[in-house]
C-alpha cells in the first residue's frame, strides 16, 4: 500500500515537473544575509568554529536544495495532515516568538523593580554544618538507649570519640554548609527540620532519620537571607526575560484567537472544554 502511494506521488511529481505550462512560471527563491547568519551560527554552534568559504558555499547549496524540495512537497500537498510537519512549523513559530520577545533589553531600573517585587525568588537557603553519631537498629538491640547513654557522658568525651562510638554507615559523619533540602535528601524531611532547630555546639538527640537514630552536634548555622541585587543580577535578568516572554506569548496568542474560531466537534467537547480558555491559559 505504501509503495503504491509513494509511486503515485512520484508519478504526479514527475508529471507536474514536466508540465510545459508550469515550467513557464518561475518562482523566486531569495537567499539573504539572515540566511547566511543563521547557517553560520548553526554550523559554529555544532563545530565550535565558523565555516570556511567553501563550506559556506556547500551549506548554501544544501539550503537551496532543501527549499526547492520543500516547495515541491507543498505544491504536491505532501504537507497536509502531516503531524511531524505541523509540529515543526509550530516549533519554528515558537522560536520566532521567543526571539522577538528577547529583542527588548531591560533597563537597570526594570531589573531592580523586578528584584524588589520578587525577592522570594532570590533567597539564600539556611546552611548548617554538623557532625553526627549513627545508631543502627539492625546492629543494636536498643539503639535509643545506647544513644541516650552516650549523650549523658558527651561532656567528658571529644567529638571524634563520640562519632567513633556510633555505628559505621555509608553516610559521611560530617556535613559542611548543607541546605535543609540537601539534608532532607540524605536523611529525610523530619531529620532536616529537627536539625534546623538545634542550638550550636551541643550534642543533641537521639534524632530519627530514614536510616536510624543519631546524636547530632551543630557547629555553625548561616541563616536564610535574600541575596543582594548585585549577587542575583544574572538570575534576575533571566527571570525578567522569562516573564516578558510569557507576557508576549500570551498577547500573541490572544491576537491569534481574534483571527480564528476554535471549534470542537460535539463528540470531544467534554474532553476539550472551552478551547479558547485553554489557549489563553499559562503554557
Amino acid at each position: 500500500m505504501h509503495f503504491a502511494i509513494g509511486g503515485a506521488a512520484l508519478f504526479v511529481a514527475y508529471a507536474w515537473l514536466n508540465n510545459s505550462d508550469a515550467a513557464t512560471e518561475r518562482t523566486e527563491i531569495r537567499i539573504n544575509d539572515g540566511h547566511i547568519r543563521w547557517i553560520t551560527e548553526t554550523w559554529s554552534g555544532q563545530w565550535r568554529r565558523e565555516p570556511s568559504r567553501e563550506e559556506l558555499r556547500d551549506l548554501v547549496a544544501e539550503l537551496v536544495k532543501e527549499e526547492l524540495l520543500a516547495r515541491e512537497a507543498r505544491a504536491l500537498g505532501l504537507d497536509e495532515d502531516d503531524t511531524i510537519i505541523r509540529r515543526r512549523l509550530a516549533q519554528k513559530m515558537a522560536f520566532l516568538i521567543d526571539d522577538t520577545a528577547r529583542i527588548a533589553e531591560p533597563k537597570e531600573d526594570d531589573l531592580r523593580h523586578f528584584y524588589e517585587a520578587h525577592q522570594e525568588k532570590f533567597h539564600r537557603e539556611m546552611r548548617v554544618s554538623f557532625v553526627h553519631a549513627f545508631f543502627s537498629s539492625s546492629k543494636r538491640s536498643d539503639p535509643a538507649a545506647d544513644a541516650r547513654g552516650l549523650l549523658a557522658k558527651s561532656g567528658q568525651l571529644g567529638q571524634t570519640e563520640i562519632v567513633d562510638q556510633g555505628d559505621q554507615s555509608l553516610l559521611a559523619s560530617a556535613f559542611e554548609n548543607s541546605s535543609e533540602n540537601e539534608i532532607a535528601a540524605q536523611f529525610g524531611v523530619a531529620f532536616a527540620e529537627a536539625i534546623a532547630a538545634l542550638p550550636t555546639d551541643e550534642w543533641k538527640g537521639p534524632i530519627e532519620s530514614a536510616y536510624g537514630l543519631h546524636l547530632v552536634r551543630v557547629s555553625k548555622v548561616v541563616p536564610a537571607s535574600v541575596r543582594s541585587f548585585a549577587e542575583a543580577r544574572a538570575e534576575v535578568l533571566e527571570q525578567w526575560r522569562e516573564e516578558q516572554r510569557r507576557a508576549y506569548e500570551a498577547r500573541y496568542f490572544a491576537e491569534l484567537l481574534e483571527k480564528y474560531d476554535i471549534v470542537a466537534d460535539s463528540g470531544i467537547e467534554p474532553i476539550a472544554g472551552p478551547l479558547a480558555q485553554l489557549m489563553e491559559g499559562p503554557r
